[in-house]
């Protein structure tokens, strides 16, 4: 009986499972720069959610304790004290609000950049482009929108930090969903038009569903970007019920001193939505940003 021989090119060596010495040690050196990363990540998240718990003495003790100390509630209560319910409710309605506005702006916006030729359109889209950063360093602009919203009658008023948020997040939210509207076929457009659509309907059967990750990317950052902003709200809006999230924590910060524990955990409920929305929506800002990476 003959037996089938396997040529040494293709024969596979199965006596030595697992990774070769060295794929192990290169995967060791890169995971432990990662490790070290995330711990210094989250050393200070576990720092100020262990400091929100612990007594005034405990806090300021010497060496600093990790644990072995009585927790305690008082911070917390100092917090909803001071209003912070309802500091995060408008913060949430301000965000929702200001998300809403950027992305029905940001996605005919996108579509008219990409499928449209009109004068100056590369000009205005690098100006678009240009306007990301400067948002990002709202200080900047705080003098110029305070004269715009006094003028208009809008400053204290609840419509004054959704339309800056908006405006602030407007820029980013057009770029990241004009990458996606640049991967998708024109067929798709020409298709449409012959089965008799407009240009809205295209927009809103063909553009919409295609763009959802990008818009879903978009939406994430902007909510993001709208829930810690701090300059604007710290002088648009004056009235206590119209107090976002962030200028209450810094109310924290007086006069004489840090209030570090009620701030820590003012802080820590904070950080609460930014988590659950990066928990629930994380994918899409990978998958939104890159969609558009490849076109075909």
């Amino acid at each position: 009986m003959s037996t089938l021989a396997i040529p040494a090119a293709t024969r596979r060596d199965v006596s030595a499972p697992g990774r070769p010495p060295i794929d192990r040690v290169w995967a060791l050196l890169v995971l432990l720069p990662v490790a070290a990363l995330m711990l210094l990540n989250l050393l200070p998240l576990v720092w100020g959610v262990l400091t929100s718990i612990k007594p005034e003495a405990v806090i300021f003790a010497t060496p600093p304790q990790f644990a072995g100390f009585s927790p305690t509630s008082a911070h917390y209560e100092r917090v909803f004290a001071a209003g912070f319910v309802q500091s995060f409710a408008i913060s949430l309605a301000y965000a929702g609000a200001a998300v809403v506005m950027a992305l029905a702006l940001a996605l005919p916006a996108a579509y008219a950049f990409d499928r449209f030729e009109f004068p100056f359109r590369q000009s205005l889209f690098l100006l678009v482009v240009a306007s990301i950063p400067l948002s990002l360093g709202a200080a900047a602009l705080l003098i110029p929108n305070y004269v715009y919203f006094v003028r208009l009658g809008l400053v204290n008023t609840p419509f004054a930090l959704p339309l800056i948020y908006a405006a602030h997040q407007l820029p980013m939210a057009i770029w990241v969903v004009k990458g996606t509207i640049e991967g998708i076929p024109r067929e798709l457009d020409e298709a449409a038009v012959i089965d008799g659509a407009s240009r809205f309907g295209i927009l809103r059967h063909v553009m919409l569903p295609l763009a959802r990750p990008a818009l879903g990317a978009a939406g994430t950052l902007a909510f993001v970007g709208s829930w810690n902003e701090f300059v604007a709200g710290s002088v648009m809006v004056d009235a206590p019920w119209l107090r976002p999230i962030q200028p209450l924590i810094y109310g924290f910060i007086g006069f004489f001193g840090r209030e570090w524990g009620p701030l820590t955990a003012a802080a820590t409920l904070a950080i609460i939505p930014i988590l659950v929305v990066f928990a629930l929506l994380g994918r899409l800002i990978v998958s939104g940003l890159t969609k558009g990476s490849v076109k075909g």
